[in-house]
């Protein structure tokens, strides 16, 4: 149904919101982004150039729009509130105990863990007023947990010849929780769609080389963690067959 053609107007109102808000508006659009942060190391030990890089990168963003359909007055109330924990733990430990002779045992181990939490809750309730005015009222909770753990620990131990053991642990755990609630009161001839598109990830890869040089070995550690939670929420609310 196009409301423009039978002379109704539709309202939608912009407004950019910011992390942990509570406030009235119709828009709602919050972004916290974590791009990447980024840890690289170079270690030369003798015969031995170590190069670590751990990239890890949060994203956590969510987008409302609300639209109202109909030609009466209404009294929008809307409620937002966002709570965002977003955590980042990268730690990397070089252990030379090498006397200089003879060969390298180098051990690798890594560990990464990207972990996703995400709750959201839509309330929407829509009534007449003691005045006889619609009133439209729209409760959005949102709770993000993210959290990344990159560890990784590399020994150089003396042996008799060189050799490398190298073990990447990934575990990644990720859980997406959605509640939609409409209530229509006062037998009003309302419609109201709500369409929520919500997209909870994680990715770990993690990569090790070792490159034998005429006078020098090359060990190279790449950690690439990511976590992400994106939603949209898009609310409608059909009011144009409600008669004033």
């Amino acid at each position: 149904m196009d409301p423009d053609e039978n002379g109704e107007d539709d309202s939608l109102v912009d407004q950019d919101l910011d992390t942990d808000v509570d406030a009235e508006t119709l828009y709602v659009d919050d972004d916290a982004d974590e791009d990447q942060d980024e840890f690289e190391d170079d270690a030369e030990l003798e015969d031995l150039q170590i190069d670590l890089e751990q990239d890890s990168e949060i994203v956590d963003d969510i987008d409302t729009d609300v639209l109202i359909i109909g030609s009466q007055p209404v009294d929008v109330r809307l409620d937002t509130e966002v709570d965002q924990d977003d955590e980042l733990d990268q730690d990397v430990d070089v252990n030379d105990d090498t006397g200089g002779s003879g060969g390298q045992a180098i051990a690798v181990d890594a560990d990464q863990r990207p972990e996703v939490d995400h709750r959201l809750d839509v309330d929407i309730e829509v009534s007449r007023g003691p005045d006889g005015t619609i009133v439209v009222e729209i409760d959005i909770d949102e709770e993000d947990d993210i959290e990344i753990e990159s560890d990784l620990d590399v020994d150089v131990d003396d042996d008799d010849e060189d050799s490398i053991d190298a073990a990447i642990n990934q575990d990644t755990e990720s859980d997406d929780n959605i509640d939609v609630d409409v209530e229509i009161r006062d037998d009003l001839d309302a419609e109201v769609d709500v369409d929520i598109a919500s997209l909870v990830a994680t990715l770990v890869a993690g990569i090790v080389e070792l490159e034998d040089a005429d006078d020098i070995t090359r060990l190279g550690v790449e950690l690439d963690e990511a976590a992400t939670i994106d939603s949209d929420v898009d609310v409608i609310v059909d009011l144009s067959e409600i008669i004033a």
